[in-house]
């Protein structure tokens, strides 16, 4: 339909079914457009199939359940959502930041920066989460076992700092299997380390040899088997070799109240 004015003012319209058929058929074009787009964005005939989730420290489990994702949801229900999942992690403590990337084969790929636990320390009658840059954090009742407890330390001290550096350099596994981390120093070796591991056995090393050579433990493990030797002393400072326990790293085993503690506890639950 076309309207128009002539030289008196009057409005004259002329209907065309012929351009109306035609703006019809385009109108209904773009919509289908707009349709299949949509339904190509949201893909509602689709699950999420498999979640990848990078982090350093936390279990993929954890970020799952934060973020409230399950394999097997509706892959329209997380299209688009990036900005949501970051507000749904945005006053926890341990994820400095997140985000989430899907594909349309139904993938999801969630990358976590986290606000590191190196460790924990103790000072007076309080414990201390210490982050990545070995500064103390709030207060806690006790360490959680995720991460080592760092004995004879100063906090704040260059020997902490190297210390917390190295241990981080070390893969995910081996992290996991250190209790606690205690400053050795002895007239011979000054930066000496002691690691208690969580299978009993005693690591004595150099902080700036952790993330070489605490790959050799494994092999070490091997040996100690080979001599007989449940559990002793690994010694990674010069060279690598198992021994049994010495009446020096017994007594440098019962000075480390937090294990001895542990263990008391441990125990004592499996008593229950």
């Amino acid at each position: 339909m076309f309207r128009f004015k002539n030289g008196t003012g009057a409005i004259y319209s002329v209907n065309n079914p012929i351009f109306n058929k035609i703006g019809l058929f385009f109108t209904v074009i773009i919509l289908l457009v707009i349709l299949s787009q949509l339904l190509f964005f949201l893909r509602p005939w689709q699950k999420i199939k498999e979640a990848k989730v990078s982090t350093f420290q936390m279990d993929y489990r954890q970020v799952l359940k934060r973020i409230n994702l399950n394999v097997g949801d509706p892959y329209w229900l997380w299209a688009g959502q990036e900005q949501a999942v970051k507000n749904r992690v945005k006053n926890d403590r341990t994820i400095r930041s997140i985000s989430m990337k899907m594909n349309q084969k139904g993938s999801v790929t969630v990358a976590v920066t986290e606000n590191l636990t190196a460790g924990y320390i103790q000072k007076g009658q309080h414990w201390y989460r210490l982050d990545q840059n070995a500064k103390s954090r709030s207060g806690i009742v006790q360490p959680d076992g995720q991460a080592p407890v760092y004995t004879n330390f100063q906090i704040g001290s260059k020997v902490l700092k190297n210390t917390i550096k190295a241990y981080l350099l070390l893969d995910k596994v081996m992290r996991s299997d250190i209790g606690q981390i205690i400053y050795s120093p002895i007239k011979g070796s000054q930066k000496r380390l002691a690691l208690i591991m969580n299978d009993g056995n005693l690591v004595y090393i150099n902080a700036s040899e952790m993330n070489r050579r605490m790959d050799l433990y494994p092999q070490m493990l091997a040996t100690m088997e080979k001599k007989g030797i449940q559990t002793g002393v690994i010694d990674l400072e010069y060279g690598g070799f198992a021994r049994k326990f010495q009446d020096s790293d017994k007594h440098l085993l019962d000075s480390a109240s937090y294990t001895k503690n542990q263990s008391s506890q441990k125990s004592s639950s499996s008593k229950k």
